[in-house]
Formats: structure tokens, sequence, C-alpha cells
């Protein structure tokens, strides 16, 4: 976040309905803060066997990219561009996103399901080599106008200094943060929790930003679960969460980080990558 963007959207679209959640989302928040758009599509071997299949030649994306583009510009009035890269999804989305300077990065998932199940999530790989914060999508826009937006706090690395962000989104959306704080069995834990709440709440007040707070119950569902339920209840526009790249678990059941972003309720969610969290938010 310290360093300077370009004012600027990147969405990735792989020109199917799933990419379409990411661009209708991206047009909202433009519309929303000005911003400029760049659509991107990755060219992998899975394009080029689909493009041979088809006995079409890669002028065949870039066409796309440009009938894409157009319609931004010439239905929704936003300054739109584009790009196709050649390479792995999981590097050159991450590696566009810091050529360009991209505030935000977009991208659409049907959530984890077939051979996600059995080779781990693709989307979460994508998440977590992102330079810059990334919203993922399982549904169109709907009227989305980042108002609303809930903040799981617990003890992972990242979970409080992503409370730097929501300086930066209630200055560009006036938003309002719902705090759900974990809420462990153990006292010292609880304390822990306690004190990290009270830090970020000063903040939070210090930046006259509008926020609630509510406790998970430790001897209910998952917290993870308790998040989505949570959200759902406010009718929030969107979960944030941080994500820790060096600490890439799976499991056939799926992390915490994939249970909120590939939530069946489909809320969109925000990741922040908690090692760009570069400066702590006691120096705030």
């Amino acid at each position: 976040m310290e360093s300077e963007n370009n004012n600027v959207i990147l969405v990735a679209s792989d020109f199917t309905p799933i990419g379409e959640y990411a661009v209708d989302n991206a047009i909202a928040m433009a519309k929303l803060i000005n911003y400029k758009i760049c659509v991107l599509h990755v060219i992998n071997q899975a394009t080029k066997a689909a493009l041979k299949k088809e006995n079409k030649s890669l002028e065949f994306i870039y066409d796309k990219l440009k009938e894409i583009s157009n319609d931004i510009k010439q239905k929704h009035g936003i300054d739109c561009d584009y790009v196709a890269k050649e390479g792995s999804i999981f590097s050159a989305i991450a590696e566009v996103a810091d050529t360009i300077g991209a505030a935000y990065l977009f991208i659409g998932t049907h959530g984890k399901k077939g051979i996600q199940m059995l080779l781990g999530s693709f989307a979460l790989k994508v998440v977590k080599s992102s330079p810059v914060p990334i919203f993922v999508l399982q549904k169109m826009a709907e009227g989305i106008k980042y108002k609303d937006v809930v903040f799981p706090l617990d003890i992972a690395m990242g979970s409080k200094q992503k409370v730097k962000w929501a300086i930066t989104l209630h200055k560009q959306f006036q938003s309002t943060f719902h705090i759900f704080c974990l809420n462990p069995g153990d006292a010292y834990m609880r304390n822990r929790l306690r004190a990290d709440l009270n830090q970020v709440k000063r903040i939070m007040e210090k930046h006259n930003i509008p926020h609630t707070e509510t406790f998970h119950n430790h001897k209910g569902p998952a917290f993870s679960k308790q998040v989505v339920n949570f959200a759902k209840e406010k009718n929030a526009d969107f979960i944030m969460i941080s994500t820790d790249p060096d600490k890439i678990s799976w499991s056939l059941w799926g992390s915490d980080d994939e249970r909120i972003i590939y939530n069946q309720e489909k809320i969109p969610v925000m990741c922040i990558n908690a090692q760009d969290l570069k400066v702590i938010i006691g120096g705030l």
C-alpha cells in the first residue's frame, strides 16, 4: 500500500462467465472511484490447445480483449486498456499487476470443486502471488457499493495490520467496518485478541471510520463459517481478509482462507497478502 499506484484496476478474464464476474465487478468499482481498467488474459498451454482445437490464431485473443475493452469504454465511459501475457496464471497476473502499477486486482472463480478438490485451489495460489489487494468474485456486481465490510480479526499474521487498508477503503468508499473478532476459549489468547481489537478500534476512531464489533462463539461452528454467516446477516458488500504467502497449506477440506474465499453464499472477498503490510500499525 505504501507504493504509488496508477489508479488502475487490473481484471483477469478467461472469456468465460467466470471472467465476466470479474469484469462486471471491476466496472462497478471503477465507476465509484473514477479509476481506469486494464483487462488481462494469460496465454498458457491450455489457451494454445483450445485455439489449436478451434483452428484459431493468437490474434483471436487480442481481438477478444479489444472487444471487451471497447465495450467497457462505450457502455460505461471508463478508460480501458488490455494486455495479453504468456506464462502461468500463478505468476503472470502478479507480474502484470506490478508492471502497470495496479491498485486492485479482480479475478472470478466458480468455487472449489471438480479438479480443484483434488489439486488444491487455483484462485488461492493467484491470491498468494498478488502484489496488490485482490478481489475474488463468484457472481456479478449486483449493485455493490463497497460500503459495508466484514473485518475478521484473529491471531494470523497481518490480521490486525490490514486496518491500514481499511483507512484507504474508507477514504474511497466511506465504508463501515464490521469487526468480527475471534473469541478463543483459552484466557491468554482471548486477552491477546481483545488487546488487538482495542488497537484496531483506536486506529479506526482516529481516522473517523465507522465500525462495529462482534465476537465469535467459540462453542459454535468454525470461525471461518461464522465469519461468512455474519457477513450474510450484515448483507456485507465483501469480506476483507489477510493471507500469508509463506504459509501455503493444502488439505482436502480446505484452509480457513479457502473456506472464506470460496464461501457458498458467494460473498466477494478482498485478500491482502500479509507480506505487503510492511509497516506495523503502531506507526499509524
